[in-house]
């Protein structure tokens, strides 16, 4: 009796994920500026990403930096790590 229960709790949950999580809209451009994540932000790759990313702002994060705390869901943010390369990028 355990496994027909478990399988049939197995069988809903990806419906149930399906219906939890749906995909959240690319509001600032991230599709087209995800692969400069691990590359150094020199002059070159912030002027690219600032192309790709129009019209949306782009606020470039560095360790430590103080930011605001207000959300701009067509912002790009992109977080540097400490050696200056891009950590990670996401809407807000």
């Amino acid at each position: 009796m355990r496994v027909l229960i478990g399988a049939a709790a197995l069988a809903v949950m990806p419906l149930h994920a399906a219906i939890a999580a749906p995909p959240s809209p690319d509001t600032c451009r991230l599709a087209l500026t995800r692969r400069f994540v691990g590359a150094q932000a020199v002059a070159e790759v912030r002027r690219a990403l600032r192309t790709l990313a129009a019209p949306s702002p782009v606020r470039w994060i560095a360790p430590g930096q103080a930011i605001t705390t207000d959300s701009n869901p067509a912002r790009l943010n992109v977080i540097l790590d400490e050696k200056g390369r891009i950590a990670v990028m996401r809407c807000g």
